[in-house]
């Protein structure tokens, strides 16, 4: 170690307090001695050691209490681990016996049950009450929908899409004709739009972007199809570039956009196609467009003797416009039942008559879909009356409102009854137009009971989007039927257009996880699990065949992974 008398001086006091330089001459500095001064020289104080510090900061009374601490945590863990550990019965030893012996005892035979964990391996005494199934499936449907957008913006600008002509063409065909008859989808020119591959790559044409937008959502339509998808599945992995060739168009297409009939069509079809690939906002966007594009041309003012025309010619007197315009609406209750989003066509400025209800109108034309339509016009004006009901001052109490409510609940399912959607839908389809056409009525008046239901529970909240749980819908016995009747609706479309895509759209556009979650719920909170027997084995199937689906296919794995989660705690419940 260095010698102090080595060290350099230090400044004495007067110098160091004056800031000052100090020439350090001892005993007395120079600045001192001319002004005849004390000079007063501090002493250098040895540095401590680290350890010597932190030693010294651990007093005994410190490490009392550290040590008290340390016992309160080793108490309450052992009370934990007693509490979680229950004492083993008769029952639970002979549930993990069997499990042991055979694991098909506690479990189905299905391939998901078969790669769960027995009771022996996962058994963790009765079945926890705090099992929230709707928030399960809800984080997994919020996982799907992210691992859907990731990527999009950036993808819109950078990812080079090269979409063969050759399967273009073939996608439209398949487009034209199984497609269901969406809205306006009379107005759509189909001879240009089967001209677009062959020119599309041309420099010296130009496409208006408007018109980019209803081709690209029709191919992306197309590719989607089961006709496009019998000998594999190659279609299906051009959907998302097709979702972002959409995207691509619609910056160029909005800044011409001037509010015709071409627009209108572009914002619907990217309604559907934005609603389907789980991009919610920019569905709801589009159609709020589609909407201001509709009350500019005044179509929801067709049937209005208060409208002028102009020409005689010029109005729109067509059942399929009509329908269209129902359909508008259709739309705008759905988003404003399952999305809480504010209504954008009041239906006090709606003067649009029923298609082939019209004096002037045809018959409705044969076959399932007119069928569908009508019934889904029934379903609509039973969505219209709850509306009107949640608004009627004269309904006070909440009792009141549920029983009213019930009522049109039960009206929608005698409505399905009347006109036999579901014993079509039971029957083989080799048209996805029809398949689609009817299961979209039912799986819509289905969702809308479990959603009616489920305002029951914030009526009194004041939150745009009020704190939901397991228990948010009100346990009633027509949601249960709804449920039910979702659940095995949706094992068959999964038959019939085994597709991720018709996964994710059933379970993103149409929220299938709540009907999931609600006979999920019920089950693991039944008295009597006996009474639950069919409604285990159609989550198990639903479960088995989303397992199937979901190989190689990483969008849907929460989802399939949440569902057969459930279904294990189902089980395990069985196993007590």
């Amino acid at each position: 170690m260095t010698d102090p008398e080595h060290l350099n001086r230090l400044s004495c006091t007067r110098c160091k307090d004056r800031k000052v330089r100090c020439n350090r001459v001892m005993p007395q500095c120079g600045r001192c001695k001319a002004h005849d001064a004390e000079c007063i020289y501090p002493k250098r104080v040895k540095r401590r050691s680290a350890r010597a510090l932190a030693e010294q900061s651990i007093s005994g009374q410190s490490e009392a209490a550290l040590a008290t601490i340390l016992n309160r945590l080793e108490r309450l863990e052992a009370r934990s681990v007693h509490s979680t550990i229950p004492p083993l019965t008769p029952g639970t030893v002979s549930c993990a016996a069997s499990c042991a012996a055979s694991p098909s005892a506690c479990s189905s035979s299905s391939p998901a049950a078969t790669n769960a964990p027995s009771c022996v391996d996962s058994y963790d005494g009765p079945c926890r009450g705090d099992i929230d199934a709707t928030s399960i499936l809800k984080d997994a449907v919020a996982q799907v929908q992210d691992l859907r957008l990731r990527g999009l913006s950036t993808s819109a600008i950078t990812e080079a899409i090269d979409i063969p002509a050759d399967l273009a063409k073939y996608w439209i065909r398949n487009y034209l004709a199984h497609m269901p008859t969406w809205i306006f989808h009379g107005l759509i020119n189909k001879k240009a739009i089967e001209l677009i591959p062959d020119i599309i790559g041309i420099s010296h044409i130009h496409i208006d972007p408007v018109i980019l937008v209803i081709y690209y959502c029709i191919l992306f339509h197309g590719c989607t199809l089961r006709a496009s998808n019998e000998a594999s599945n190659t279609s299906l992995t051009y959907a998302r570039p097709c979702y972002i060739a959409c995207l691509r168009a619609i910056p160029a297409w909005q800044r011409q956009a001037t509010g015709t009939m071409t627009d209108l069509i572009a914002a619907l079809f990217l309604t559907r196609v934005a609603y389907q690939f789980f991009d919610e906002e920019l569905s709801w966007k589009m159609f709020r467009h589609a909407c201001e594009y509709c009350q500019a041309l005044n179509l929801h003012k067709l049937d209005s003797a208060d409208v002028s025309w102009g020409n005689e010619d010029d109005k729109c007197d067509c059942d399929d416009d009509r329908k269209g315009l129902w359909e508008v609406l259709q739309v705008d209750l759905w988003f404003r039942l399952i999305m809480n989003k504010p209504p954008i066509i009041s239906v006090d400025s709606w003067r649009v008559n029923l298609p082939w209800l019209d004096s002037n109108s045809q018959h409705p034309p044969d076959g399932i879909q007119a069928a569908a339509f009508l019934a889904s016009s029934r379903v609509t004006l039973v969505i219209i009356r709850f509306f009107a009901l949640l608004e009627d001052p004269e309904n006070d109490t909440k009792a009141e409102i549920m029983a009213k409510t019930e009522g049109l609940c039960r009206e929608i399912l005698e409505i399905f009854e009347d006109w036999q959607l579901r014993e079509w839908m039971a029957n083989d389809s080799n048209r996805d137009s029809e398949i689609w056409e009817v299961a979209d009525v039912l799986l819509t008046g289905y969702t809308a009971i479990v959603y009616m239901f489920r305002k029951m529970a914030v009526l009194d909240s004041t939150s745009p989007e009020p704190v939901t749980n397991k228990l948010d819908i009100p346990e009633s016995p027509v949601v249960m039927e709804a449920s039910r009747r979702i659940i095995n609706l949706m094992g068959r479309l999964l038959v019939l257009l085994p597709y991720v895509d018709t996964m994710i759209t059933l379970f993103g556009a149409y929220r299938c996880y709540i009907a999931f979650s609600y006979i999920a719920n019920a089950i693991l909170r039944a008295s009597d699990l006996q009474q639950h027997m069919e409604d285990v084995k159609s989550l198990e199937r639903l479960g088995d065949e989303a397992e199937l689906l979901c190989k190689g296919q990483r969008d849907i794995l929460p989802m399939v992974r949440a569902m057969q989660s459930l279904n294990v705690e189902i089980r395990m419940r069985y196993c007590q």
